[in-house]
């Protein structure tokens, strides 16, 4: 996960987490700068939970701030939460479920559950970013959900990072999409990533 001036929001998704039915496994919590005193309100969660890393960095950007993230991650896969998003109880261990019936595949990802007006999940395309598409038509990568080797190719500082990894790795990695809309994708977000897509580019 990573965060930015998140201070009112991250707990959700971070007890979404905490209130997985799956939990061997480590959370990252990578901080790219914040300056509302978000590493005040994290120490509650880290010092009564072992399996939380805290890490603070200059402000990078979203992309250097998951990298980051994926260099200190020790797990056998690797998943990413945005800090205003969800995940249904379930979303990991039917991850980790599907991976161990398909030792074969290296990734997936998948399609979400989408919260907020309907409109607002236009956004700009990007092959063509003067056109609109729904995010549903998206890859989006909060979904993402892969072996830890495969996400030490990292990711690029581009405009659509998550669809510009699949495309770069696919020749060399087994990437499927399933259908199992376990993460919660919120849309009403002010400072979200879709808004911030439209600010720029529209």
């Amino acid at each position: 996960m990573t965060v930015y001036n998140r201070i009112k929001v991250f707990e959700k998704a971070l007890n979404s987490v905490l209130n997985q039915s799956f939990t061997d496994y480590e959370i990252v919590i990578v901080d790219d700068g914040s300056t509302d005193d978000f590493h005040n309100a994290i120490i509650k969660f880290i010092k009564y939970d072992y399996r939380m890393k805290y890490l603070y960095q200059a402000n990078s950007g979203t992309v250097k701030a998951l990298n980051t993230g994926i260099i200190i991650s020790n797990g056998k896969y690797i998943t990413f939460l945005d800090s205003d998003d969800e995940y249904k109880p379930d979303h990991l261990e039917s991850r980790i479920d599907y991976m161990k019936a398909n030792p074969d595949v290296d990734m997936i990802h998948s399609n979400a559950l989408l919260i907020g007006d309907e409109s607002d999940f236009m956004i700009p395309d990007a092959v063509n970013p003067g056109k609109l598409i729904h995010v549903k038509d998206c890859i989006i990568g909060g979904t993402f959900f892969g072996k830890n080797e495969v996400f030490s190719e990292q990711f690029s500082d581009v405009f659509s990072y998550d669809s510009e990894f699949i495309r770069r790795i696919s020749g060399r990695y087994k990437v499927r999409k399933i259908l199992n809309p376990t993460y919660i994708y919120y849309r009403n977000s002010p400072d979200g990533i879709l808004n911030k897509l439209k600010k720029n580019l529209i």
